[in-house]
């Protein structure tokens, strides 16, 4: 008997990465993926699983979390461009410029996700105000 079990078991790992990927599993489950992976902010991994949910509540979820982190990364470019405004040393004006690239890419990937999440969502993305736009 513990043989079995222990075949079931390692059975079930083997398969449980592809069987997830090719969404024949219940949509209960993908959704508990989905709050998984936003719980650990793998976003591609939430849209990943996300389209097998077919949860626009999910969607909505996660396009708040980027616009969430999205303005993070706002308010952070704003106070490195304030900073690089009022002059700095050679060396510190080198660190402010490759955080701000850091802090722009960021921003673009979460326009990215947010567009895809938003396509997901059975709505079109958002442009102004998003995460490239103004701050709401």
């Amino acid at each position: 008997m513990l043989g079995v079990n222990l075949l079931v078991r390692a059975g079930r790992s083997l398969l449980a990465g592809p069987v997830a990927d090719a969404g024949w599993l219940p949509g209960s489950y993908y959704r508990h993926l989905v709050l998984e992976a936003l719980e650990e902010d793998d976003f591609p991994g939430a849209l990943n699983y996300l389209r097998w949910t077919d949860d626009p509540l999910l969607a909505q979820l996660l396009i708040l979390r980027l616009r969430l982190l999205a303005r993070e990364h706002q308010q952070q470019r704003q106070t490195l461009q304030d900073l690089l405004a009022n002059g700095l040393p050679a060396e510190r004006r080198e660190n402010c410029l490759a955080l701000l690239k850091e802090h722009e890419q960021a921003l673009e990937l979460l326009g990215e996700y947010e567009g895809r999440a938003a396509a997901l969502a059975g709505k079109r993305p958002v442009t102004q105000g998003g995460p490239g736009g103004p701050p709401r």
